[in-house]
């Protein structure tokens, strides 16, 4: 098997990217805002009769909050033609990256949000993951410069059992054997996303029928071609599945794989374990 990237480069012409639109409902990309009821009591005493005084009014619960009082993650999708990337809220900050709207052949501008913050004006910022190396990178995003959507469904792989659980809103949902990295070219652990779903147009590709690029890159071929992503895909050799064959993606069989993506949107988390 080769790498992600390596054969995304000889299929690039063969593949239709698809839409960030899940065919499920389970997978269905909800309004950060109706997530949760939208407000919390403020801070209040008891007074010996039981009832309650309250001392300032309700607050708000701002999308990220809802997103993950519901059990779900909050994605950033980028409205702004190139998306700063700082390395902290201001002040002090610095621009580290910038990325297109548009996105790259193997990365959409759908990031995941694992914090959010405030500077000394009162905007608000975000924290994401980053899909570059080294692995488990992060940065920092002005919330003016996206559009937020929760998801509610997340992927856990266990590689020593050679499975991937999906979860949706933290309750296992379903569960699919996988084939792994061998012990030269090993499946990365770590904190992940979904950043693209493509679709080969010959489904006896080394992608199978589907192929989903994973925030991860290979930590012992950095020089393949598109920096050696992670994917996890479909497979034109079933025995593999199971075993430790590849160079770090993960393979479903085929009808796994579609089924796997009618849960799986865009900047849904990937959990990698040993």
């Amino acid at each position: 098997m080769i790498l992600f990237g390596a054969a995304l480069l000889l299929l690039v012409m063969s593949l239709t990217i698809l839409r960030n639109r899940p065919v499920d409902p389970h997978a269905a990309l909800t309004s950060a805002t109706s997530a949760v009821p939208s407000a919390v009591s403020g801070s209040g005493s008891v007074a010996a009769t039981g009832s309650t005084k309250a001392d300032a009014p309700p607050r708000l619960l701002s999308p990220y909050e809802q997103a993950t009082a519901a059990g779900g993650h909050l994605t950033g999708s980028a409205t702004v033609d190139q998306l700063q990337i700082y390395d902290r809220v201001p002040p002090g900050s610095q621009l580290v990256l910038t990325f297109p709207r548009e996105g790259t052949k193997q990365i959409s501008s759908t990031f995941l949000i694992t914090d959010e913050d405030e500077d000394p004006q009162g905007g608000v910022w975000y924290q994401i993951r980053l899909p570059i190396r080294p692995n488990g990178s992060t940065g920092w995003i002005r919330a003016a410069d996206i559009t937020v959507a929760t998801v509610m469904n997340s992927i856990s792989i266990d590689l020593s059992d050679h499975r991937l659980d999906l979860y949706e809103a933290g309750r296992p949902l379903k569960s699919w054997p996988i084939g792994i990295g061998t012990d030269d070219t090993p499946t990365p652990p770590g904190e992940y996303y979904i950043t693209i779903k493509m679709r080969p147009t010959k489904p006896n590709s080394v992608y199978g029928v589907l192929a989903m690029g994973v925030s991860g890159f290979s930590e012992k071929l950095s020089d393949w071609p598109e920096g050696g992503q992670l994917g996890i895909h479909g497979t034109n050799d079933p025995s593999s599945v199971g075993k430790d064959v590849s160079h770090g993606c993960i393979r479903l069989q085929n009808e796994d794989i579609l089924d796997l993506s009618q849960y799986v949107a865009y900047g849904t988390p990937v959990r990698i374990r040993e």
